[in-house]
């Protein structure tokens, strides 16, 4: 009895570790994945049954596979397969947790300590990496300080457009007017100033180095193939020896960097002047034809004698007058030799005057009247004569308490 009782105990043993080692080759993956009920220990045969399999045979491998056996799986793997089946390869598994939200208290220390750090580096004028520190600090705890910092670390780096949005984005968020004052102030003359960055306008020409390349902007000339341009819409000009001038329209914004191509187009050659033409020959000179005679002279109408007649009646009338006022000067006169008075003397010199006009203008209109009477409208020479006694001759008479006469004057 005590003979089948050792091999009974002997065979129960041998399977117990016979699966233990199946166990610890499988992993725990390959546990829970194909994980099957383990088969259970070899069933203790029951009393005065005969045994009839050798159990020394499989003790043997398990012993020596022993001392290089894995680790066993941690409590709680489910069990593993039958004992005898072959085990699976191993199945990786990774698995990421995600990142668990920050509280309000977390995200204010972390904005805080981002704030502190943004400010040291700002102070040493690493302005990049405080600018970069102020956007975080402003992503965690949005605020007007983060945002004024922010925007005035991009305007020290000279980006214009950056720091134009970052100071609007900082006005935007409404800060404290009494807190802020001056900042907005700032930020208002900040975007006012930015917006009047000129543009970097980069103009390439094809071909691309013409002789006697020009550039101007709106008229004026420029230097170089790189222009610093206001903003705004202006006319660029390109011109070059032996190409046609061109000019386009272009509009930029402030701080805006532009690439302009301009394709100049070679000028047409000038045009070959024309030989002059021969001028026609002159025609054959023809006879003159006989000179006409010249037209008949308009009859000339005679001229009324009335004119004459008046002014030598005239020339009669002041003669009489000259005569009358004559005889009664020399009758004063010879009064005066008798009684020298001075009334008397007065009376002598106006009858003497009165004598000598009258018989200048009798002695005119004769003259004139004797003129009229005479010439002759046929012909222009007494017209001449005429004209010539007018302007050459002077007949004036003259009257004196001593006597009396005419004096002449002929001008050749």
């Amino acid at each position: 009895m005590r003979s089948r009782s050792g091999r009974l105990t002997m065979l129960t043993s041998a399977a117990m570790v016979s699966g233990l080692l199946t166990l610890t080759n499988v992993s725990p993956a390959s546990a829970q994945t194909d994980a099957k009920p383990a088969a259970p220990p070899a069933a203790q045969a029951p009393a005065g049954a005969a045994p009839t399999m050798a159990p020394a045979k499989p003790a043997a491998p398990a012993a020596q596979a022993a001392p290089t056996a894995p680790a066993a799986p941690a409590a709680g793997t489910p069990a593993a397969a039958a004992p005898g089946k072959a085990a699976e390869p191993a199945a990786t598994v990774t698995t990421t947790k995600p990142k668990k939200p920050l509280t309000e208290k977390q995200k204010k220390d972390e904005a805080k300590k981002l704030y502190k750090e943004a400010e040291t580096r700002f102070d040493k004028g690493e302005y990049a990496v405080a600018a970069d520190l102020y956007r975080q600090a402003d992503e965690h705890v949005p605020g007007a300080a983060p945002k004024y910092k922010l925007a005035l670390s991009l305007d020290k780096q000279g980006l214009a457009a950056e720091a134009v949005a970052a100071w609007q984005s900082f006005l935007d968020s409404k800060p404290d007017a009494e807190k802020f004052k001056d900042k907005i102030t700032e930020a208002q003359g900040r975007i006012e100033a930015l917006k009047k960055t000129p543009a970097k306008v980069r103009v390439a020409t094809t071909p691309e180095t013409p002789q006697g390349l020009k550039i101007a902007i709106d008229g004026v000339a420029q230097t170089g193939t790189e222009l610093s341009v206001p903003p705004g819409k202006h006319t660029l000009t390109v011109s070059a020896e032996g190409f046609a001038d061109a000019s386009q329209e272009i509009e930029v914004s402030f701080a805006e960097t532009r690439d302009v191509s301009v394709t100049l187009t070679p000028q047409a050659p000038p045009p070959v002047a024309a030989t002059p033409a021969q001028p026609p020959a002159p025609p054959p000179a023809t006879t003159p034809p006989p000179a006409q005679p010249p037209p008949p002279a308009a009859p000339v109408e005679p001229r009324s004698p009335v004119p004459a007649y008046v002014t030598l009646g005239l020339a009669g009338a002041g003669v009489v007058v000259g005569t009358i006022f004559g005889i009664q000067a020399l009758s004063a006169k010879s009064d005066f030799d008798k009684d020298p008075t001075t009334k008397t003397a007065d009376r002598v010199d106006r009858n003497a005057l009165i004598a000598d006009m009258s018989f200048a203008v009798a002695l005119t209109f004769g003259v004139t009247g004797a003129v009229l009477l005479l010439s002759d409208d046929t012909s222009a020479e007494p017209k001449t004569a005429a004209s010539s006694m007018k302007k050459n001759a002077f007949v004036a008479p003259f009257v004196s308490p001593t006597g009396g006469g005419a004096a002449a004057r002929f001008t050749f």
